[in-house]
């Protein structure tokens, strides 16, 4: 399909937008990450059973919301090359 230069540059705006999300779905990643890191830090200064108890959950809750992110990232970079044809390179 002959595209204009118009609509190319419409096409590269929205891939730079989708790109730009999926930064930003990285950066909660590493937010979560280091939330983990945290819990587990706490994790080791206490031995009551309801405050490790409440970090267990909130430590499942933090995972469960990196796994979200991670999806949300696969499908942000199949967007992006179902829009801009880029495939990643296999090693």
């Amino acid at each position: 399909m002959e595209m204009t230069a118009e609509q190319m540059c419409a096409l590269n705006e929205l891939a730079k937008v989708i790109a730009e999300n999926n930064r930003k779905e990285a950066e909660a990643v590493e937010g979560y990450t280091e939330q983990l890191k945290a819990i587990a830090k706490v994790r080791s200064l206490f031995s009551d059973a309801d405050v490790v108890s409440a970090l267990d959950e909130l430590e499942a809750e933090t995972r469960e919301k990196i796994a979200d992110e991670l999806s949300h990232s696969r499908s942000l970079n199949d967007e992006y090359t179902e829009l801009t044809g880029i495939e990643p390179k296999e090693d």
